[in-house]
């Protein structure tokens, strides 16, 4: 894949969301590379499905070049994927579990979804740490000695991670924009 594939990196972004932290979190970063963003925030209904086809079908939704982002917390013996609002409330189940924190950003132009990825491996444990948001108090990174919410380096940061990629236009995957899902949501009952 070379640089002539996929469209220039903008100096602006905007971001949807309405997490404020993360805003904050992601600002920062974008900052760090002289870039500024900014947000939306456009309500989305999410499909339940793997975190590829989630993000792409966020990103298809919005008008081109807003970025959205979509974390994803793998937990061994836990089924949770994309559904992180329900794995908050169960994590002290999970205290010893190896995991996985995936930060996905993406962003459509022309017909075409633009994906970047963040990944950082580690273990739940007992909370830890005042800062941050979500799991960061109980996410402690392979190598570390601080969880995410006691000190967040950029190196075992899946955000940072992401927004690296991002900068430097190098997208994980290149998906066509969805334009239809009938499949289930998230919000649904099954």
């Amino acid at each position: 894949m070379n640089n002539q594939e996929y469209a220039e990196m903008p100096k602006q972004w905007r971001l949807n969301t309405s997490n404020l932290g993360k805003l904050k979190e992601l600002q920062k970063m974008f900052a760090q590379h002289g870039y500024e963003l900014t947000s939306t925030q456009i309500d989305l209904r999410e499909i339940d499905a793997d975190s590829i086809k989630v993000i792409v079908h966020k990103a298809s939704q919005l008008g081109e070049r807003i970025l959205v982002e979509d974390t994803s917390l793998e937990i061994e013996g836990a089924k949770v994927g994309v559904n992180i609002r329900w794995l908050l409330d169960h994590l002290p189940n999970y205290v010893g579990h190896k995991a996985q924190w995936q930060v996905l950003l993406a962003y459509h132009h022309g017909d075409k979804v633009y994906i970047f990825r963040g990944l950082v491996n580690g273990v739940i444990v007992t909370p830890r740490g005042n800062e941050g948001f979500g799991f960061d108090p109980v996410f402690l990174p392979d190598g570390s000695t601080w969880t995410l919410a006691e000190r967040k380096s950029d190196h075992v940061n899946a955000r940072a991670l992401a927004v690296k990629a991002l900068i430097n236009n190098k997208p994980m995957a290149i998906e066509s924009v969805m334009t239809s899902w009938t499949g289930p949501w998230q919000d649904e009952d099954h």
